[in-house]
C-alpha cells in the first residue's frame, strides 16, 4: 500500500495526509473535552511521573538498584513537597492576599504620578496628552489581574481542585513511576514496527528531558530572582521572585511576567520598578543564554513561529496546561514529520 502510495504526485499525497491528521486531531480533541477532568489529571500525573522519572534513571546509571532509586527519590519529593506546603505556599498566599488589597491603593498613586507629569507636560508646552494613558492603564491592569486569576483558578480546579482529585494524582504518579513502562509498552504496542519503539522513545526524551530542564531552569530563577528582589527590598519578593520563575515554564511568559511586575512595582516607586525590570532581564539574559543551553541545547529543534504557534494552539485548547506541554508535544510532531517526509515524501520515485 505504502509502495503504491508514493508513486502518488507530491501535492496529492500531502493533500491526503493533511485532511486526515487534521480530522484525528479535531476527533482528539473533542474526545478529550468529554473526558475531562480526568484527562488533565492524567496528564498533570504523567508530567509528575515523567520529572521523578528522570532522577530515578540518573541514579540507575550509577549503579544503584531501582528499588532503592525510587525510594531516594520519592524522599527527596516529599521533603520538598513538605517544604512547599508548609513555609513557601503558605507565604506567597499571605504575599499575594496582601498585594490584592495594596495593589488599588498602588493604581491611585500611579495615577496621581502620571497626572502630576501631564501637569509638567503642560507647564513645558509639551504635547503630551496622559488622560487616555492613565485610565487604560488601570483597566488593562485590572483586566490582565483578573485573566491571569481566572486561568489559574480553572487550571486548578480541572486538576486538584478538591482533596480527591489530589490523592488521585499523587497515586496515579506512583504508579506510573512503577508501571508506566509496561503501560506504555501496551499502548505503543498497538502500533507498526519501527513505530511502536521508535515513537515511544521519541516522547520520552522529549518530555522527560524538557519538563526535568524546565523544572531546574524554574527553581534556579525563583531563587536567584528572590534573593535579588530581597537585596533591593522589593516587597512581596518572594511572591514575585517565584512567579517569575514558574512562569519560564512556558516559553516567553517569563519576560511578560517581569514587565508586568514592573509595571505593577512602578505605580508605587517607578525607580524600584526600574531597577527590578533591569535586574530581572539580566538575571533572566543569564538564565537563557548560560544555563538553559547548557541543560537543553537543541532539544526541542522549533522555530521561534512554529513554537508561538504551538503555544497559542495548546492554550487555546487546553489553557495553561496546553501551554505546559505545547512545546515538547509540537516537538514531537516536527519529528515524527521529519521521519515521514524522508521516507515516504522526500524517497526517489522508482
Amino acid at each position: 500500500m505504502f509502495n503504491a502510495f508514493n508513486h502518488f504526485p507530491y501535492w496529492l499525497r500531502l493533500g491526503i495526509i493533511f485532511p486526515l491528521a487534521f480530522l484525528n486531531g479535531w476527533l482528539l480533541v473533542l474526545l478529550i473535552n468529554s473526558l475531562e477532568p480526568l484527562v488533565s489529571i492524567f496528564v498533570t500525573a504523567t508530567l509528575l511521573a515523567f520529572l521523578i522519572d528522570f532522577p530515578i534513571r540518573l541514579l540507575e546509571q550509577r549503579g544503584i538498584s531501582r528499588l532503592w532509586a525510587v525510594t531516594l527519590v520519592f524522599l527527596m519529593a516529599l521533603v520538598i513537597l513538605a517544604i512547599l506546603s508548609l513555609i513557601l505556599v503558605p507565604l506567597i498566599v499571605q504575599q499575594l492576599s496582601e498585594l490584592i488589597s495594596v495593589l488599588p491603593q498602588w493604581i491611585e498613586t500611579g495615577s496621581q504620578n502620571l497626572e502630576y507629569l501631564r501637569q509638567w507636560a503642560i507647564a513645558q508646552n509639551l504635547p503630551i496628552n496622559l488622560n487616555e494613558t492613565i485610565t487604560q492603564m488601570a483597566e488593562r491592569l485590572t483586566n490582565i489581574f483578573q485573566s491571569l486569576s481566572s486561568q489559574v483558578l480553572n487550571f486548578i480546579l480541572s486538576t486538584i481542585g478538591s482533596i480527591f482529585n489530589i490523592i488521585f494524582v499523587l497515586v496515579l504518579t506512583v504508579f506510573l513511576v512503577f508501571t508506566g513502562e509496561n503501560l506504555w509498552e501496551g499502548l505503543f504496542s498497538w502500533l507498526p514496527v519501527p513505530w511502536n519503539k521508535d515513537l515511544r522513545n521519541l516522547i520520552r526524551e522529549k518530555f522527560e528531558k524538557y519538563f526535568a530542564s524546565q523544572a531546574i531552569l524554574a527553581g534556579i530563577l525563583s531563587l536567584s530572582q528572590t534573593l535579588i528582589f530581597t537585596v533591593l527590598n522589593v516587597p512581596y519578593s518572594v511572591l514575585f521572585g517565584v512567579t517569575i520563575g514558574l512562569t519560564t515554564l512556558i516559553p516567553y511568559a517569563s519576560a511578560l511576567t517581569i514587565l508586568l511586575i514592573s509595571i505593577i512595582l512602578s505605580l508605587e516607586n517607578w525607580v524600584l520598578g526600574l531597577k527590578v525590570l533591569i535586574a530581572a532581564i539580566i538575571i533572566g539574559q543569564i538564565n537563557d543564554q548560560v544555563i538553559a543551553p547548557r541543560l537543553m541545547g537543541g532539544l526541542t529543534g522549533l522555530n521561534p513561529v512554529w513554537l508561538i504557534i504551538a503555544l497559542f494552539i495548546g492554550g487555546k485548547s487546553a489553557g495553561i496546561l496546553g501551554l505546559l506541554i505545547a512545546v515538547p508535544f509540537a516537538s514531537v510532531i516536527k519529528n515524527v514529520a521529519d521521519i515521514l517526509k524522508s521516507k515516504y515524501i522526500n524517497q526517489p520515485q522508482n
